[in-house]
């Protein structure tokens, strides 16, 4: 009944505003805020349209009516159909499958963070959603789509749209202004493909190779797909078109044996193992890359997988090279990027060419390393000089009145009191003296403690491995509470962002010490908070966040710096905002 009356106020709306035809300017980017979207599937026997249609452009959508019909009439049959689709140049009817008004639903794009859910004061809250489906008899060499065009041929409103075809994304959100020629490929949809070139996706390659060159490791990271892993390995998967998790978890661990001992990787001259590997299974669309965590069942035909191989070192080495070996029968060119502190270089392996190098360039490069901390505590006594100098040289004229106590002595006397008298009236004009202490008393020296050992945990967080992270945090941290230090700080600092990495800190800001209180055995007890940059992602796709961290820091003095004694992260606060970083989110 509801959707019943949803019918009726939208045939009322479309009597009463009449055709007004209007063109667009296109932007150029954020295709996802656009008033009308469609959402465009090919599978194996018809294409499906789902469109969200803006209530100012709904005229636009609609097909011609028959001739010698009332043009009034039968609106909700023809609501979207002016969307046409053609197979080999013939054009498919339409079938409407599903029509409603509903609220507009909200897009949110990894690529485009800015754009994300920006405000469109000119959009409708609600729109028409109409699913059209164009059914095939046979499996079409081309597939074009027309959107709603004038005489002239400017689209008669703004489209958004994303494609997809049997499930493996096609285009991330594109606009479509003007008819559009598909090829899809039959037999494998990864390689289907417009004829525009600016109609494609993120990720345009079914295989990709990542080699991150960090000062405490060099990671090389792989996105691949099942049906290419088949293609290396016999996996024994059987004639099934779903697996479920126990036979994924079997193909992650047969990719890992065969990654660990494939491309070999050689830094600064040695051949190089990887010390740890893990496999994930990825989904690649408009949200970026994304880790599935353990799916229940997964399609063997569209099913995509990432690798993760880790080597490491002590410092950033000077030179990596990587021979590809792992090739498949649709390319014979796979993208490969390397990316040190400076920066993303792309290139590319073939089979005639598998070699490739990374050389360190970086002229201006100093390890982090973590550093004593030296900050001087001090604690400030007022002393009132003034008073004390009367009072000697009263105590002075007092002395020289006794002992001449036979000649004037009550003059001296007398002297010696009006002194004694104005040190008195004078005890308010002091002088701050400071002397070094073991202790914090102030906030601004809390402050300083706090900052250097935040510092340094951001350094020691780099670490990879235990005796590592051991050796960078004896330099501020207590012997005897070492390991109990480390642990919350593996516990407490580690962000794991969406691509599945660990976040590396790049920077801290907004520090504030909120109390300090003084230990029974000595020390200080240090509440703060600070906002950290953290940064990391696998697979060229790299993530920036702002973390909110709130913290207690138990800090000793001795042997003239401070020590972390003991550390509780009581809060750590993901801002879900992605910031944006050269497209990266």
């Amino acid at each position: 009944m509801t959707n019943l009356k949803r019918l009726i106020i939208l045939t009322v709306f479309l009597i009463s505003h009449p055709l007004i035809t209007r063109a667009d300017l296109l932007p150029a980017n954020g295709a996802e805020t656009a008033a009308n979207f469609a959402e465009i599937s090919v599978l194996k026997d018809r294409v499906r349209v789902a469109l969200e249609i803006d209530l100012g452009d709904v005229h636009g959508f609609l097909a011609q009516a028959p001739q010698g019909e009332d043009p009034a009439s039968k609106l909700s049959e023809r609501t979207g159909k002016a969307f046409a689709v053609f197979a080999d140049g013939d054009a498919l009817k339409p079938e409407t499958v599903h029509l409603e008004v509903q609220s507009r639903q909200p897009r949110v794009t990894a690529f485009r963070p800015s754009y994300g859910l920006a405000p469109q004061d000119e959009r409708s809250a609600q729109v028409v959603y109409v699913v059209l489906d164009y059914p095939f008899d046979h499996k079409p060499a081309e597939i074009t789509f027309k959107p709603p065009l004038t005489s002239d041929g400017i689209p008669t409103a703004a489209i958004g749209v994303i494609f997809d075809h049997l499930g493996v994304a096609v285009t991330d959100y594109r606009y479509l202004s003007r008819s559009e020629v598909f090829y899809p490929n039959w037999n494998d949809p990864w390689y289907s493909r417009f004829e525009n070139p600016n109609l494609t996706r993120h990720h345009q390659s079914a295989l990709m190779s990542f080699v991150s060159v960090e000062p405490r490791e060099v990671r090389h990271e792989v996105i691949f797909r099942l049906r290419d892993l088949e293609g290396w390995l016999d996996l024994n998967l059987g004639e099934e078109t779903l697996l479920d998790a126990n036979a994924m978890a079997k193909v992650k661990q047969q990719a890992i044996n065969l990654f660990s001992h494939s491309n070999p990787l050689t830094i600064d001259g040695s051949v190089a193992l990887p010390s740890s590997a893990k496999a994930a299974q990825l989904s690649v669309g408009v949200e970026g890359l994304k880790v599935l965590e353990n799916p229940s069942e997964t399609n063997r035909a569209t099913a995509i997988l990432g690798i993760v191989l880790s080597y490491p070192r002590n410092a950033l080495p000077n030179n990596v090279s990587l021979k590809w070996e792992l090739f498949t029968e649709e390319t014979d060119k796979i993208p490969v990027q390397f990316t040190d502190p400076a920066g993303a270089v792309p290139g590319q392996v073939t089979r005639d060419a598998p070699d490739i190098a990374w050389k360190n360039y970086i002229l201006k490069w100093s390890e982090p390393r973590t550093q004593p901390v030296t900050v001087a505590a001090m604690h400030s006594i007022s002393v009132p000089l003034l008073s004390f100098g009367l009072v000697i040289v009263a105590a002075f004229l007092a002395v020289f009145a006794w002992r001449n106590r036979s000649h004037h002595w009550q003059g001296w006397a007398a002297a010696a009191l009006l002194i004694c008298l104005a040190s008195g009236a004078l005890k308010t004009m002091t002088v701050e003296v400071t002397t070094p202490t073991k202790t914090l008393s102030d906030k601004t020296a809390a402050a300083q403690v706090t900052g250097a050992i935040v510092s340094n945990l951001a350094i020691a967080r780099l670490e990879t491995h235990n005796p590592q992270m051991s050796k960078a945090l004896r330099k501020f941290a207590m012997a005897e509470t070492l390991k109990d230090v480390e642990t919350e700080i593996r516990r407490g600092l580690s962000v794991t962002l969406p691509s599945g990495a660990t976040a590396q800190i790049e920077s801290t800001d907004g520090l504030i010490v909120e109390r300090i209180e003084p230990l029974a055995g000595g020390g200080n007890r240090i509440l703060a908070r600070w906002d950290a940059l953290v940064t990391g992602g696998h697979w060229g796709h790299m993530h920036r966040r702002t973390v909110s961290y709130r913290a207690l820091m138990d800090v000793e003095h001795d042997a003239d710096a401070w020590f972390l004694s003991g550390l509780t992260i009581l809060e750590a606060r993901i801002d879900p905002q992605p910031l944006s970083a050269g497209g990266n989110s």
